[in-house]
């Protein structure tokens, strides 16, 4: 989706909620930016058919970009490639908000010690093979 749907669909919303207003050029052109870069591999078509049916249920507030990201893709079937490349990226932000939050430190030498001979039991051998 390219700049123009997203102002499209902003204004689409705008008209649906009265609480949806931009309050300046400067940060018109802001929500504009980041709407396009959550938004940008759905096709305005597509999200345009989400919004609707996303404005439709939710008779408050209005949708947000990424609600009306997730409807557009919630239905999709995925490559097993691209369900692996996902579950990664997940893991990826979640170990590294670990290290955000928490004070990581090495393991102690006991428990080294031990996982060492636990995994030294679960190996395959060569003649196993």
């Amino acid at each position: 989706m390219d700049r123009k749907g997203v102002i499209l669909l902003m204004k689409y919303i705008s008209g649906a909620y009265r609480s949806f207003r931009m309050a300046d050029d400067e940060q018109a052109a802001d929500e504009v930016a980041v709407w396009h870069d959550l938004l940008m591999d759905i096709p305005i078509e597509l999200a345009m058919q989400k919004t609707r049916e996303l404005c439709r249920i939710n008779k408050h507030f209005a949708p947000t970009p990424a609600e009306i990201y997730q409807a557009c893709v919630e239905n999709q079937t995925l490559s097993i490639y691209e369900i692996q490349r996902r579950e990664n990226e997940q893991q990826l932000l979640e170990l590294q908000e670990y290290h955000e939050r928490e004070e990581v430190k090495p393991m102690p030498e006991h428990i080294a010690r031990r996982l060492d001979q636990l995994f030294a039991g679960m190996r395959v051998n060569n003649d196993e093979s």
